[in-house]
């Protein structure tokens, strides 16, 4: 989802070595810091898995204190939502994000965090300083923010943990080598009814050499291992935490349209909630294809849906007239933004919501998966 609903964003991609330069990315951290001095906003720098990631985020960290910015750096990898929350929660104005979200390894980027419009990532005309590369020692720590207890902090408050921990289930979660790694096994920990056993979970510079989208031809270990092992549910995690797939037992992976409008219908069944529902186009040949059918989805649940070509587009005309977000959006690569709890896509959210949505039905996926297909099929 290139539109971030909240806060604004700007992003730079380029590939390693041809484009993205440390003098290419020092050139942008000085343009970005003549702004932030000029508005006396304060930043920080957060970084994902990708190639020297943490490496190029010091730097930048350190450029822009020099320029007299007052910034901070992410103790460790943080996917995209928790980036965004820690600016929710005030730790800085502004953020400055080393990633180039799910793009393959090659490519890397600049991703710049704001409320303030106007804000650039284009580069200065003026040589940035000299500075030795890579950063010496370790920056001070107070200098340092664990953005991702943050997040974990954040997420425990929203998803009921308890409820899926004694639930006897296993959940597979592929974290795609990607900045999302460990998350679930910290929430769900070893002593409870569950288990949450993560694969690609190491920091991968080539990240195993697929895609980290969770796409359908990006994700075939995590189907087999779900259905050979009669597993409950298989999760994937997309490179930067924003997009998620959902998996059943038989290794069948959801359309991103189908998971949203299951993961809609119990957010409006157990949280009451009500209100508008975006989806991209279900893909040709599911369930889910044929407008006709939406009219019984949306008598049950209370939900009115839209099916867009351009969700993306759609939410921002939403966001722009009433002000209110919806109760879910989702496009078509599996990104998911949940109104009630963010104003930005949060794919580890929103894989924590359904397995809270599975553990409650008895850890049935499958069930549910055919009661609301049945349901569809009424016209």
């Amino acid at each position: 989802m290139s539109v971030r609903y909240r806060p604004y964003a700007q992003v730079w991609e380029a590939v390693v070595a041809a484009d993205f330069t440390l003098d290419q990315v020092r050139r942008r951290g000085v343009a970005v810091a003549g702004q932030l001095v000029e508005r006396g906003l304060s930043c920080l720098v957060a970084y994902d898995t990708r190639f020297m990631g943490s490496l190029f985020a010091r730097d930048l960290v350190t450029l822009l204190q020099m320029q007299g910015v007052r910034a901070w750096v992410a103790a460790a990898p943080a996917p995209l939502p928790a980036v965004y929350h820690a600016l929710d929660q005030r730790v800085a104005d502004t953020a400055l994000c080393v990633s180039a979200g799910n793009r393959t390894y090659y490519v890397n980027g600049l991703v710049l965090l704001a409320d303030a419009s106007g804000l650039s990532l284009e580069p200065a005309g003026v040589a940035p300083p000299s500075l030795p590369f890579p950063p010496a020692g370790d920056p001070p720590a107070e200098q340092v923010v664990d953005v991702r207890e943050l997040y974990l902090k954040a997420l425990r408050d929203v998803v009921e943990i308890d409820l899926i921990r004694r639930t006897s289930m296993t959940i597979f979660v592929d974290a795609m080598n990607g900045a999302g790694a460990g998350i679930f096994p910290a929430l769900l920990g070893e002593s409870g009814q569950t288990r949450a056993i993560e694969i690609n979970r190491e920091h991968d510079p080539l990240f195993a050499r697929v895609l980290p989208a969770p796409l359908e031809n990006s994700l075939n270990r995590l189907k087999k291992l779900v259905r050979e092992s009669d597993s409950h549910l298989g999760l994937a995690i997309s490179a930067d935490g924003t997009a998620m797939a959902l998996i059943d037992k038989h290794g069948e992976q959801l359309d991103p349209a189908e998971t949203g409008m299951l993961l809609a219908a119990y957010l409006a069944r157990q949280h009451r909630q009500r209100g508008t529902v975006v989806v991209p186009a279900p893909a040709a040949g599911t369930p889910l294809a044929g407008p006709a059918h939406l009219t019984a989805w949306e008598d049950a649940t209370g939900l009115k849906i839209e099916v867009a070509a351009d969700p993306e587009a759609r939410l921002t005309k939403l966001v722009e007239r009433d002000r209110l977000l919806p109760v879910l959006a989702a496009t078509a690569d599996g990104q998911f933004m949940l109104g009630r709890y963010a104003r930005y896509p949060d794919g580890i959210l929103a894989g924590l919501l359904c397995a809270e949505m599975v553990a409650r039905s008895g850890g049935n996926l499958r069930d549910l998966i055919d009661a609301q297909r049945k349901q569809l099929l009424r016209t």
